[in-house]
């Protein structure tokens, strides 16, 4: 009986001990990787906003300044197998889609302001942007809405690195058009998860210039004026640790467009972020993945080879330890 339980006392001894030295170079190596079929929807919310909302009454465009509006942007991504699968990517890079509709309260209703559909190859364990399987982005106007345009991504967009560190990233802003850095400001509980907060400021500047309808500022006479678009921005995240996923999201924005002979007008200026909702469900789904992850990252080794080694000591000790009493007795 002795021989029996030393023996499998020795196996799993050794089981533990290859589970310890393997933990970091394989387990983790293939757990810290996106999906390819990745599906979610996160919805933000502001209240207290400017907004512009350009629509058709009887078939002409009227543009209403919205203000002090409650305004809802609700975000769903979609993985895209296919796309890494074609250019031969899909054992380093995803292509995930995102779309955003952002929607303005009126009247009791939800009513819709804009629409944008981006699609983003990035490296599946940095998160960086990778532009290996045909990146695009929105380019619609009235007369193409759906239109969309190639472009170069820049940093990182979706989510942030596996294991983060405390230390400053380059984060995409669309609105730019290029990546930015955002810092690392402190450690902070979101609703018992341990998070990282990362702000990404961007001081309010020209980021184009485009024609638009005189209509637009209120006035009555036909015919476009030539304007800047101004735009200004204090992105700041939550990120859980150990997966780089985005817990939460805040952005406080500043876009405007500024014509000779009109003032200044807000076209989206407020506060938005992650509702409650949105944040409790990425807390539920990410905070036991999260703790798994850094455990097998951390303390599995250790503890792997440590169990390991005792376990086949105490195997060694059962199979052999008797039978060298029994030849002392004789």
């Amino acid at each position: 009986m002795r021989k029996v339980l030393g023996g499998v006392a020795t196996l799993v001894g050794v089981l533990l001990l290859v589970l310890g030295v393997l933990a970091k170079p394989v387990l983790y190596d293939r757990l810290a990787t996106v999906k390819l079929d990745q599906k979610s929807t996160s919805v933000s919310e502001g209240t207290g906003m400017s907004a512009l909302y350009a629509h058709e009454v009887d078939g002409k465009p009227v543009f209403d300044k919205l203000e002090n509006a409650h305004l809802r942007s609700t975000r769903q991504v979609l993985g895209i197998p296919g796309r890494a699968k074609a250019a031969g990517k899909q054992d380093t890079d995803a292509f995930w889609q995102t779309t955003v509709q952002s929607q303005a309260e009126l009247n009791g209703k939800w009513t819709d302001l804009t629409y944008s559909n981006e699609g983003v190859s990035f490296n599946r364990k940095t998160g960086e942007a990778t532009n290996c399987c045909g990146d695009f982005e929105s380019a619609g106007d009235l007369a193409d809405p759906a239109k969309t345009v190639d472009v170069q991504h820049q940093g990182l967009f979706f989510k942030f690195p596996f294991d983060v560190q405390k230390k400053t990233y380059q984060f995409w802003d669309g609105d730019l058009g290029k990546a930015t850095p955002i810092e690392y400001v402190r450690e902070e509980k979101l609703q018992g998860l341990d998070t990282y907060v990362f702000r990404q400021t961007i001081p309010k500047a020209e980021v184009a210039t485009r024609d638009v309808p005189k209509a637009v500022f209120g006035d009555s006479a036909d015919g476009d004026v030539s304007a800047k678009v101004m735009y200004g921005n204090v992105r700041t995240l939550w990120i859980e640790p150990n997966t780089g996923v985005l817990i939460k999201g805040q952005e406080q924005q500043d876009k405007s467009l500024v014509a000779d002979g009109y003032p200044e007008l807000a076209t989206t200026k407020g506060t938005i972020g992650y509702n409650d909702k949105t944040v409790s469900d990425n807390v539920k789904a990410w905070g036991t993945k999260g703790a798994l992850l850094g455990f097998v990252n951390g303390s599995l080794t250790l503890v792997g080879i440590l169990l390991g080694v005792l376990f086949i000591a105490l195997g060694l000790f059962l199979t052999f330890g008797g039978q060298q009493r029994d030849r002392r007795a004789v």
